[in-house]
């Protein structure tokens, strides 16, 4: 598994899931603090897919 085919890395503190402009901090926060779904989170950035997020679920 190479992160870089699921993440961009622009910088140190700015992390993107791969073809969005959504920071890995944003799903993070929908997904510990705010208790919401994959699903969710999905519908909620019409620019991921369930897919990504499940992905990036995983990872963490």
């Amino acid at each position: 598994m190479i992160l870089e085919d699921y993440f961009n890395f622009l910088a140190d503190d700015d992390i993107r899931l791969k073809g969005t402009r959504i920071g890995i901090e944003t799903i993070l926060f929908d997904h510990l603090f705010r208790a919401k779904t994959p699903e969710e989170i999905a519908n909620t950035y019409s620019s991921l897919t369930l897919e990504q997020v499940y992905n990036f679920v995983l990872f963490t």
